[in-house]
């Protein structure tokens, strides 16, 4: 596919040079140490080695994160030995349990469904007891640091009723449920039961994530990839271990990166889609991209600002912001464009066909590179999203196309 051209581009002889589209990098070269997971066009999980893109979903756009890391070492839950826990069936290496083991606890088998690998329990009884996917003190979380855990969870059979109780929870110093959010899996496809729990600790503890039982129960339970990601706001994309190697694991940024030849004249036009699944974190914006020359002093940016839905222009000079233009909200998951246009003295910037916002700065020069899905070179302020296009044009674009390209479908 020749992805040089947009054909809406072609308005008023303003020809766009597609930077990025959707299942194709384009112009863009992706570099990140290491392989990272991604969801497949029938949304089944995939692992990309170092260096590839992660197009991700039907949709298949470019998915974009920060590093994180999951102190969960087996998270493929593997080791396990079916047959009844009382007499030879084991739980994968590292798991275990706390509480008082029901009367029936069985491994029933392992296996892979949506690129997923499974273990699969049966439970009967009426006990409060829960299944840990770690040591007791598997991770440390300090005082006031945010932690999301994650794992996946499919209903094989029985029936949660209001007799039983299924969550997911923290345990702490080995002593205390903390932060319990219950469930209700189906027996939907495993890829698409993923539940999560996030939580702000108020004081340092040593910590595991796990799923608890209570009330009345007898259900068979497929339970796959848990995590468990520190200074996190929310989950990522899963991350694993090599296979056959259980340890504490970790996923690089991803950098989705452009430099034409020549670097970026003083005036142009970057028109982007995109979806991010959350509001920004306190603290961290979610970066779409931004036009740099290698350092953050001297900028063209534009992000979702941190602790909200805002999308914001910047443009900075020698470290010091000149603009900022804010022309509205996004919606987390829902996909938006922004048309953000540039001139010595004159910038522009809108959202989804909205009002254009305007600014008069001084541009800074020596712009060489596009960062894609960041809002530093830190690779500290991650999209966390997926970024559809990218259409590029060496011109400042109307106000008036800004509203059309922004607003296209």
């Amino acid at each position: 596919m020749n992805l040089s051209y947009f054909p809406a581009g072609t308005l008023e002889g303003h020809a766009a040079l597609r930077v990025l589209g959707p299942d194709n990098p384009g112009r863009l070269t992706v570099g990140r140490a290491g392989s990272a997971t991604t969801l497949t066009a029938t949304s089944s999980v995939a692992t990309a080695t170092a260096n590839l893109p992660r197009f991700s979903g039907a949709a298949r756009r470019l998915l974009v994160e920060g590093r994180r890391s999951n102190q969960i070492r087996n998270a493929r839950g593997e080791g396990a030995v079916p047959g009844p826990y009382s007499s030879g069936g084991a739980l994968p290496g590292f798991w275990g349990l706390n509480g008082v083991t029901p009367a029936l606890l069985e491994i029933l088998g392992t296996g892979e469904e949506d690129g997923l690998n499974y273990t699969d329990i049966r439970a009967a009884g009426s006990s409060t007891f829960a299944l840990r996917f770690g040591a007791p003190t598997e991770a440390a979380a300090a005082a006031g640091q945010s932690i999301a855990s994650a794992v996946h969870v499919r209903l094989l059979a029985g029936a949660l009723s209001d007799a039983a109780l299924l969550e997911v929870d923290f345990f702490a110093n080995n002593a205390t449920s903390i932060n319990k959010i219950a469930i209700a899996p189906t027996g939907a496809r495993l890829a698409s039961q993923r539940f999560t729990n996030v939580y702000v600790f108020p004081s340092a503890v040593s910590i595991v994530s796990r799923l608890r039982f209570s009330g009345s129960y007898d259900v068979s339970l497929r339970i796959a990839a848990p995590t468990l990601e520190p200074d996190a706001a929310f989950p990522s994309s899963v991350i694993l271990p090599p296979a056959g190697a259980p340890a504490v694991s970790a996923r690089e940024a991803d950098q989705p990166a452009w430099a034409p030849a020549g670097g970026f004249g003083a005036q142009g036009t970057l028109v982007v889609r995109a979806m991010l699944p959350q509001l920004a974190p306190f603290g961290a914006s979610q970066g779409l991209w931004q036009i740099d020359d290698g350092t953050d002093q001297n900028r063209i940016a534009l992000r979702n600002t941190s602790a909200g839905s805002a999308i914001t222009g910047v443009v900075d000079l020698g470290g010091t912001n000149l603009a900022t233009l804010s022309p509205g909200n996004m919606t987390p998951g829902v996909p938006f464009r922004a048309a953000f246009a540039w001139a010595p003295g004159d910038q522009a910037l809108c959202l989804s066909g909205g009002e254009v916002q305007t600014a008069a700065a001084v541009l800074p020069t020596g712009l060489t590179r596009l960062l894609v899905g960041h809002a530093s070179t830190q690779l500290n302020r991650a999209a966390f999203g997926e970024v559809e296009l990218l259409d590029y044009r060496p011109t400042r674009l109307p106000n008036a196309m800004l509203q059309a390209l922004s607003g296209a479908a």
